[in-house]
């Protein structure tokens, strides 16, 4: 079900994958992809997932989660990377996606 992620990457970020979590239909979750968000110098600046699928259970946390470390904040790390996981959702035939947010 899961497939190469090696083109998640712009001149500005490359999306690295760290691992993947099968579903669990007990437990209501869907299959993920976790990645590194890595500048265009390699560094990590942050990390992103992205769910794969639909049910109840993501309307409150999202098919997409990110969170960018604060000393790389302002350079649009977290746009550029749901630019990129949009690019792997259809290859996974989404038609959508739920983003959320909380503002703490």
């Amino acid at each position: 079900m899961f497939i190469n992620t090696n083109f998640l990457k712009n001149d500005k970020i490359q999306l690295i994958l760290e691992k993947t979590v099968e579903g669990d239909p007990e437990k209501e979750w869907v299959p993920a992809y976790h990645f590194a968000i890595c500048n265009d110098k390699g560094v990590k600046a942050g990390v992103c997932d992205l769910r794969i699928g639909h049910n109840d259970k993501l309307y409150y946390g999202g098919n997409i989660g990110y969170t960018v470390y604060e000393e790389y904040r302002g350079n649009h790390y977290a746009g550029k990377a749901c630019l990129l996981l949009f690019e792997l959702a259809r290859k996974h035939g989404l038609q959508y996606l739920i983003i959320t947010c909380d503002p703490r």
